[in-house]
């Protein structure tokens, strides 16, 4: 392999390393945000089902949007933040101890199996800090919120309400944040506005107020503007539970849509820097180095033109590959009952699965033209997948070593950088290490083939020739007997005729049995007449049989 081809090999693999550690995204992680729409829309469905007829139930469809909407960008967006209603958190607790509801069973055992692995049940379980917060219809707390350690950072409550936010039903919320209970109370658009307004006509009444009465009404005021300062403004409620069900469709079907544009585009830039890279090297080491000298003009269009095709290529393969993503959230939520498991392996698997198949995507193009180059693709990929997780492990020492020296800002994409880079030569180093035993391991299948070919041709000949010599064996056997019999009859013919011819003399006869004898045995030369004979002895010649 020349040195050209070893750096090309080189960049694509730091191409491959980059966006395995960037989830296959370098812009967001989009497939997380599939994955919770995909959660939303299954929770949302089973939510319809159990509180639709209910007058009132439109608070329970506004507090899983909520949920759902707020998990969607903070996957996105990487925050580390992640939100459950305590409802949920009560589900996934009486389901992961096989304990039965009282109503819906199977629906809501199913919407749980359908979003969460047994895995990820046992870790939400196991968090001390959620203990407490493991109840239907929690007295206080709707919705809590917990960092990437699985601690408390948000402690909400969600009203979407006809009345008024300041009645004395609801002081008991704001009493809970007073008392550090509570972080903070969601509100409905329109519940938001309406507290607004109602502070407005406030602000008016005590203007026209007698003085007597103002000072009454500055109090509540206050009291008012207090409690409206607690509170968080969130979409529209849904009061429709159709409505609410087209909806979170559309926001899953846009996360879709999201994720293989962003897939195939990570895909596209990542191929574009690596090919314009190795474009440039190529066309200086031609210009400068093999002095093959050509118009600048020309070295760039040829550049550009295979960074705008290989890209293209890439975006093809990553955006096809967003489309399986799709299809996975999909099947999961229609195999209910392993679709937590089945999305969990796929978000394990994926990094590997996206080299494997581009690699197949690529073979079947015919850019990859043999078995063999195929299978170092794939062995290479999940080779490449493995040293992904040990890339993590040496980027952490690596910014612990850093950060002293030099700030964490510009210690941790460096630590980021190295780590990608040493993870890449490794990949390089053991996929060279594959070329040598797969050229062994084939070269022991081309010889076993070509054995198996010769076994093959042996066969067939036995096959053709045995079955006919077998068929003539008989008559092999009878023409020889037949042969023999005949052989001997002349041969005793023959003998008993020289001899009864010597006895009287006649030596012509004895002659002509001679020569008929030695015709049997083929034997030829011999004299026919006595005139022969006499030529013979009077000449020197040697007797030849």
């Amino acid at each position: 392999m020349n040195r050209e081809t070893l750096f090309n090999e080189f960049l694509d693999e730091l191409g491959s390393q980059s966006l395995a550690r960037f989830g296959l995204n370098i812009f967001n992680n989009s497939y997380g945000a599939l994955v919770e729409s995909g959660k939303l829309t299954t929770n949302i469905f089973k939510e319809a089902k159990q509180h639709g007829k209910n007058p009132n139930g439109f608070g329970q469809l506004f507090e899983t949007i909520h949920v759902g909407k707020q998990n969607i960008q903070n996957v996105k967006n990487k925050t580390g933040v992640y939100t459950f209603t305590t409802d949920e958190l009560a589900a996934i607790n009486r389901v992961y101890k096989g304990e039965k509801f009282d109503t819906l069973n199977e629906e809501k055992t199913k919407t749980i199996t359908a979003n969460y692995s047994e895995k990820e049940m046992k870790k939400i379980i196991n968090n001390p800090n959620l203990k407490g917060l493991m109840k239907t219809n929690h007295p206080i707390a709707d919705t809590v919120s917990i960092d990437k350690n699985g601690k408390i950072i948000e402690l909400s409550q969600l009203k979407a309400i006809s009345g008024s936010i300041f009645s004395k039903e609801q002081d008991r919320y704001f009493d809970a944040i007073e008392k550090v209970k509570l972080t903070s109370v969601t509100v409905d658009e329109e519940t938001y506005n309406k507290a607004k307004l109602d502070i407005k006509k406030l602000e008016e009444k005590i203007k026209i107020a007698p003085e007597e009465k103002k000072e009454i009404l500055k109090e509540r005021l206050q009291e008012k503007q207090k409690k409206f300062n607690y509170l968080k403004k969130n979409g529209n409620n849904h009061t429709n539970p159709q409505q609410a069900v087209n909806n979170v469709i559309k926001i899953q079907i846009g996360e879709s849509i999201e994720n293989i544009y962003m897939t195939g585009g990570s895909d596209a830039i990542i191929v574009a820097l690596s090919t314009f890279a190795s474009g440039v090297i190529y066309e200086m080491r031609s210009e400068f180095i093999d002095k093959n000298h050509e118009d600048i003009k020309i070295r760039i269009e040829r550049i550009l033109k295979a960074v705008l095709k290989n890209s293209s290529e890439a975006f093809t393969r990553g955006a096809s590959f967003g489309i399986v993503d799709s299809l996975v959230v999909i099947v999961s939520q229609l195999l209910s009952k392993i679709g937590g498991h089945l999305k969990n392996l796929w978000g394990n698997l994926r990094k590997s699965v996206k080299s494997i198949w581009n690699a197949i995507c690529d073979f079947i193009s015919g850019k990859i033209k043999s078995k063999k180059e195929l299978i170092k693709i794939i062995l290479k990929s999940l080779f490449s997948s493995i040293i992904v997780a040990f890339g993590v492990i040496l980027e952490e020492k690596i910014f612990s070593f850093l950060s002293p020296i030099l700030t964490p800002l510009v210690a941790s994409p460096l630590s980021i950088a190295i780590s990608i880079f040493v993870c890449s030569f490794g990949v390089i180093a053991f996929s060279h290490t594959i070329d040598l035993t797969l050229d062994a391991f084939f070269g022991i299948c081309a010889a076993a083939e070509m054995a198996k070919k010769r076994k093959e041709e042996i066969q067939k000949i036995y096959n053709d020739i045995m079955p006919k010599m077998l068929e003539n064996q008989e008559k092999l056997k009878n023409f020889t007997n037949n042969y023999l019999y005949k052989l001997k009859i002349n041969e005793e013919t023959n003998f008993n005729g020289i001899c009864k011819s010597m006895e009287k003399d006649d030596y012509v006869l004895a002659n002509q049995y001679i020569i008929a004898f030695a015709q049997e045995f083929e034997i030829k030369g011999l004299f026919t007449a006595q005139k022969e004979f006499d030529n013979f002895m009077l000449d020197n010649k040697t007797l030849k049989i």
